[in-house]
């Protein structure tokens, strides 16, 4: 047996009638041609059977579920959200008032939380993190990171931002050892 992982290049219909949908396919056949198609809403078994005929490759969400990136991210956020001291599969480890990353949060990935957050992975390029509260960063940020929180504790920001209480943190004040920048009564103390 031999496996390939590809990246392949899709297009999503949301289907509410027949004959548009036919005509739409007809009249595009040479750029939908060769791609696979992702089909919602009213998928008949004539279409099917349409699609069927032109040897088309696709998917019926009505029947199937399909893991993209962005419903990967989502069902991590919705975990993180969980009010628990488990250990879930995607290594997050969250109570009432602490989610903990044990993982690098990877490009795209999105995480909103009320609660205070922990990484001890890196915050890679295309990651935004936004927290209403504390932060705790031990990896290197290359993404986007907002806190609005009683403090951020953080080591190293690479090619990343980092905003606390909407002031941009200057990176090159930070050397690679643990800091901690404090909010007190509208102001933002700097140990640094």
């Amino acid at each position: 047996m031999k496996v390939k992982q590809l990246t392949l290049k899709a297009f999503e219909f949301e289907i509410e009638d027949d004959e548009a949908f036919i005509g739409y396919y007809s009249k595009n056949a040479p750029l939908i041609q060769g791609h696979q198609l992702i089909l919602k809403g009213k998928v008949s078994p004539a279409i099917k059977a349409f699609l069927d005929e032109k040897k088309a490759a696709y998917v019926d969400l009505n029947e199937k579920v399909l893991v993209t990136r962005k419903k990967r991210s989502t069902a991590v956020l919705e975990e993180s959200k969980n009010i628990n001291s488990t250990v879930v599969p995607s290594e997050v480890k969250t109570n009432e008032t602490t989610s903990v990353y044990y993982r690098p949060i990877r490009s795209g990935e999105g995480i909103e939380s009320s609660s205070d957050l922990v990484f001890f992975g890196r915050i890679n390029s295309g990651a935004v993190i936004e927290c209403s509260r504390s932060v705790q960063i031990f990896g290197i940020i290359d993404g986007l990171v907002r806190s609005d929180g009683e403090y951020i504790l953080l080591k190293e920001i690479g090619q990343g931002t980092v905003f606390f209480h909407g002031e941009e943190l200057d990176k090159s004040q930070l050397n690679g050892e643990l800091k901690l920048i404090k909010y007190e009564n509208g102001i933002v103390f700097k140990d640094m």
